[in-house]
């Protein structure tokens, strides 16, 4: 269980935890990962923009204002949605943490070489694992769990989580678009709602997905500015090629 105190009590130290609450992860990231940071970007973001576009066909009633005397339209519900999430922040220098077949390499990189791997890894596609950014993690203070009853456990005062826990002692939960499960009654299949008693060998599961955009400025003397795009989606992985060609076989 984290809450913002821990995030930002592991800032300036050289134990490689987690010590921001907005990050992206490579498609080679695993939960059995040797570091919190292991094949991931943290991000620094001072402004996190979500938006949820709902899409319902529409269409006017012919004749319906002459019976009635008001015109009508009908809508035709077909469950369609676009999420997509922009990010405006600063990039510093970083240590990343990459690990594939062999050693995790640990190195200290500048802000721009941050940035120009970045920009690398949104030009490759789910074929490179260890380049595709496929997964962003937003990680927000939370009271109410799936069973709309506050989280289990106390705070770091020992106080049972309420409704007067202060935000910096909540437990942080990925955000998603799941609903509590009260609120999925007659839904098949609905993704689980983010828990925030994560085991140790357990992991995040955020937002799967592609980055659309991502920008940066280099200004002398400056700090360097990005803006990120993200789009939720389910993209088709090589697992998922896979399946499909044993299946057709």
């Amino acid at each position: 269980m984290v809450s913002t105190n821990d995030v930002l009590a592991n800032m300036n130290l050289s134990d490689y935890n987690i010590d921001h609450a907005v990050f992206l992860n490579f498609g080679s990231r695993s939960s059995n990962a040797e570091a919190s940071i292991t094949n991931r970007i943290l991000l620094k973001a001072t402004s996190v923009g979500i938006a949820t576009n709902r899409n319902i066909p529409s269409f006017a009633i012919p004749f319906s204002g002459l019976v009635r005397g008001e015109s009508s339209s009908l809508a035709m519900d077909l469950g369609i949605a676009n999420k997509t999430i922009q990010i405006s922040g600063v990039i510093t220098d970083q240590i990343i943490s990459k690990k594939g077949t062999g050693e995790v390499k640990n190195v200290a990189m500048t802000a721009q070489e941050v940035a120009q791997l970045i920009h690398s890894s949104v030009d490759s596609s789910f074929v490179q694992p260890m380049q595709n950014l496929n997964e962003l993690i937003i990680l927000y203070p939370s009271r109410v769990g799936d069973d709309y009853n506050y989280h289990a456990g106390n705070d770091a005062n020992g106080v049972p989580f309420g409704e007067n826990t202060k935000h910096e002692l909540l437990p942080l939960i990925p955000f998603t678009w799941a609903s509590r499960a009260l609120d999925t009654a007659f839904t098949v299949g609905a993704s689980e709602f983010p828990s925030a008693t994560l085991a140790d060998t357990e992991d995040y599961k955020g937002i799967t997905g592609f980055i659309s955009n991502f920008s940066c400025e280099f200004v002398a003397g400056q700090i360097i500015t990005f803006q990120l795009g993200f789009t939720e989606a389910i993209v088709a992985s090589g697992q998922a090629i896979t399946d499909l060609s044993n299946t057709e076989d």
